[in-house]
């Protein structure tokens, strides 16, 4: 049987179809945090391994353009020049790209930078509860890092959810901008939670405004 990725889904139901057999049913519809969806690409200005950075400007931009939080920059190709230059002291170059550890810090620097202080943290034992659904509901988009699987040593944003059922089970889907194209895709946290040969292992990067 061929294993089906848990990222990149631009169609759920027909993924669900696939994946489980049946098209499921929508049973929450999670508030969709709206912000910059271009890619990689057109928010640097040029295609190398920057998705780290590029999702902390997509977060520290939404910030400034959604939430009108004073003093951040209202180009987000200024505000990713900014945070490069912040990942670079953290040790970001183009060739290796940012470990993930480094993120949350990456994003306090940078927030940090405009006079906003924040609390960032990256979670490395995280739940849908605490980490999707408490975050997205207070306004908070989500920095995530994925190590394995379809998104493979890459950084995504989770800007909102939704959950399914299919049958008797409940199955959470992401709302992700993943920054190789421009739009909105979508992970299953299920497999991606619990498939330890597709993903498992990452972090929620988490951020709050003081």
């Amino acid at each position: 049987m061929k294993r089906i990725p848990y990222g990149g889904i631009s169609n759920i139901p027909k993924y669900l179809l696939d994946q489980y057999g049946q098209k499921g049913v929508m049973v929450k519809r999670g508030k969709a945090l709206a912000m910059n969806q271009r890619s990689m690409e057109e928010i640097s200005g040029r295609k190398t391994r920057n998705c780290s950075v590029v999702a902390v400007a997509r977060v520290v931009d939404y910030y400034g353009r959604i939430k009108h939080v004073p003093g951040i920059p209202e180009d987000i190709h200024v505000i990713y020049k900014n945070v490069e230059e912040i990942a670079q002291s953290y040790g970001y170059t183009d060739k290796f790209g940012t470990l993930p550890f480094f993120i949350s810090g990456i994003t306090k620097e940078a927030l940090n930078s405009y006079g906003i202080k924040a609390k960032c943290r990256g979670a490395y034992i995280w739940s849908f509860e605490k980490h999707v659904v408490k975050e997205i509901s207070e306004g908070r988009p989500v920095i995530m890092n994925i190590a394995r699987g379809y998104y493979r040593d890459h950084t995504v944003v989770v800007s909102g959810y939704s959950i399914w059922r299919v049958g008797d089970k409940l199955y959470p889907m992401l709302r992700v901008i993943d920054g190789w194209e421009s739009g909105i895709h979508y992970i299953d946290y299920e497999a991606f939670a619990k498939d330890i040969s597709q993903s498992i292992f990452g972090s929620f990067n988490t951020t709050i405004l003081r």
